[in-house]
């Protein structure tokens, strides 16, 4: 959910006051971005301007029309990073955030320990068409916020603007800031009055100097830091220094989950869960940012992406909105999902603002996929920062996630985001999976415990999850837990979304052998997926090393065949309970196995033939 910036502020700094928390849990800030990464590995990063685009009055960009880079059609290199992640209470939905990442995500080669400061991010304008007197009483006129939902600039740290002399080719400083705290969204203005900057090829932007912090004893603080959000950045003539209103009714704020909570459940189960996990109506924010009373009509579509199939729940409506206030509109959104229709959904959410023909257009639409796969998730796919367990008495600690599963199902593993660490120190470090069920609203006993370690690995795509595979797969009913047991008393370093937080927490950590809610102001990007044939984990009769066993679901025998075997004999079979324990080793002579012994549930097989392995997933029923 997303918080004010008075309850935002308070609930971080009451954070950092807990007793004992940096000895616990802990939480720092991004070093990389894996989303700003996949962009520039794509090819889709700006190139810097040749000159031969020339814009024109008026200039006015709100970043709310693009998303990871800038537009292209307005602005010259991709250094900031497009998002509605890291801001509080922004003015309209969107912002440009300059920090101390290159434009593909990771960290400035020449970034230096603070309090150096060096030169990281820039947006820059294309060339202008601004020959005009200085009459025309031409401004440049913006919004900033320090931190945000990110790190603070320290003192030493600034946020600076340039203006660009076609002249004599050189960029002049008109104007910086020093770090400060966090606080809302303000306005800066700008006269362009000097006659070297009123020709042909005037150009702005923006930059920010940045520091790395020198702390010695944790070296995983050394990650990205010094933010500030741009915004509303709006250029033209005929203004003057307290023309700050903005006459433009906005979105604020995208569009939620349709669900509880969560962002996202398997889709197997979305039949047994509509009733229980719908959050409806759907919650949207907008703001009148005028100094007067406007009327809007508003309207909503959900479209279904993979059967091209739309519906418009009710008609359009009308609204007076009273000067500079916020408006809360609850959507409704009935939709005939059809979970037996394919092994996923799309469902896309479509909200429009109807203004006056004065106001800015772009800022009047948000748009939400609704994505339904193999997994569940609580986060929003971003990271603003890092979470984990650090210091003394964290050896041997565990952090756990709760779920609910809405029908008996196999869990085939996590998917899980890692930060990108300096040095990738937390590359090093060992883990590994658990899963417990609940005693009393906490993990309870566990259920399962991974037979294998694994180490903190770092992905070249967009959203940058790795997925980790179970060794078996394990059985799941109501409410479960999923997290890790870790080995070192150092942090993990997974993302941490600070733009949701489900309440009451479902992040638990286990201190000690004591088990305590989190306290962290977000949730994990952690992600238990389905051991199911729509994960592509569970093998179909027609892949090369599958067993094909019939019938299933069975009762008393099954009977099976192998690939390019005729003859199944002599075939050594295991089987396995849905917790991963062996449940029966036996040599099968006959193509056949009796299985009238084993209690109902769901099994995993393994057979041998040669040095090749054959699988496949039995359900016992009776």
């Amino acid at each position: 959910m997303n918080r004010s910036l008075k309850s935002l502020t308070g609930y971080i700094l009451g954070l950092a006051l807990l007793p004992g928390l940096h000895a616990q849990e802990v939480i720092t800030p991004l070093f990389g971005n894996p989303q700003a990464s996949e962009h520039h590995k794509g090819g889709l990063h700006l190139k810097k301007s040749t000159g031969s685009t020339l814009l024109d009055l008026p200039l006015f960009d709100d970043f709310s029309n693009t998303s990871v880079v800038p537009d292209t059609g307005i602005w010259s290199d991709a250094y900031a990073f497009i998002n509605n992640n890291y801001c509080v209470d922004p003015v309209s939905n969107g912002v440009a955030t300059l920090d101390a990442l290159d434009y593909d995500g990771s960290i400035y080669p020449h970034a230096v320990l603070d309090p150096s400061t060096f030169i990281a991010d820039h947006l820059t304008s294309h060339p202008i068409q601004l020959d005009a007197p200085a009459s025309d009483s031409i401004y440049l006129s913006f919004m900033y916020q320090p931190k945000g939902l990110g790190n603070r600039p320290e003192i030493y740290d600034s946020l600076l603007v340039d203006f660009f002399d076609p002249g004599s080719g050189e960029w002049i400083n008109v104007w910086g800031l020093p770090g400060d705290t966090l606080h809302p969204f303000m306005h800066a203005m700008i006269p362009v009055t000097d006659p070297r900057f009123l020709t042909t090829g005037f150009r702005f932007r923006f930059r920010n100097r940045a520091s790395l912090s020198r702390n010695k004893d944790y070296p995983d603080k050394r990650v990205n830091a010094d933010h500030w959000n741009v915004d509303y950045v709006r250029l033209d003539r005929n203004r003057f220094a307290a023309d700050t209103v903005l006459r433009d009714v906005t979105f604020i704020t995208s569009i939620p989950s349709m669900l509880k909570d969560l962002s996202s459940l398997p889709w197997a189960h979305f039949n047994q869960a509509y009733n229980m996990a719908l959050n409806s109506p759907i919650s949207i924010r907008y703001r009148n940012n005028d100094t007067i009373t406007r009327n809007v009509t508003r309207s909503w579509t959900i479209h279904d992406l993979i059967h091209n199939e739309t519906n418009v729940p009710g008609s359009p409506t009308a609204q007076d909105l009273p000067a500079m206030t916020d408006t809360v509109v609850d959507f409704d959104f009935f939709f005939p999902f059809d979970s037996e229709r394919g092994d996923s959904a799309i469902i896309r959410f479509k909200a429009a603002l109807r203004t006056d023909e004065f106001d800015p257009k772009q800022n009047d639409t948000v748009v939400y996929d609704q994505v339904f796969k193999d997994f569940y998730a609580y986060d929003d796919g971003t990271a603003e920062a890092g979470y984990g367990l650090r210091g003394q008495g964290t050896r041997n600690g565990s952090v756990a996630m709760k779920y609910y599963s809405y029908v008996p199902d196999l869990l085939g593993g996590v998917d899980i985001y890692f930060n990108h660490v300096y040095d990738s120190i937390n590359l090093d470090y060992y883990f590994k999976l658990m899963v417990w069920d609940e005693s009393e609203g906490i993990p309870g006993s566990i259920i399962w415990e991974d037979e294998n370690d694994h180490t903190p690995e770092y992905t070249s795509t967009y959203p940058g999850f790795k997925r980790y595979h179970f060794s078996y797969p394990v059985q799941v009913s109501e409410t479960f837990y999923v997290g890790w047991k870790q080995y070192n008393e150092y942090m993990l370093n997974v993302g941490l979304d600070l733009n949701n937080k489900p309440v009451p927490s479902v992040m638990y950590y286990n201190y000690q052998g004591i088990w305590q809610p989190s306290e962290a102001p977000g949730v994990i990007l952690f992600r238990p997926f389905l051991y199911d044939e729509t994960t592509g984990e569970n093998q179909t009769p027609n892949t090369e090393n599958s067993l094909h066993i019939y019938p299933n679901p069975a009762s008393d025998r099954i009977f099976f065949t192998l690939p390019e075997v005729e003859n199944p004999t002599g075939i050594q079979v295991e089987l396995f309970d849905a917790s991963g324990r062996l449940a029966n080793r036996s040599v099968i002579h006959s193509g056949s196995m009796d299985i009238s012994s084993f209690p109902a549930g769901i099994y995993y097989i393994r057979a041998h033939h040669g040095k090749t392995i054959y699988n496949s997933k039995l359900l016992i029923n009776r």
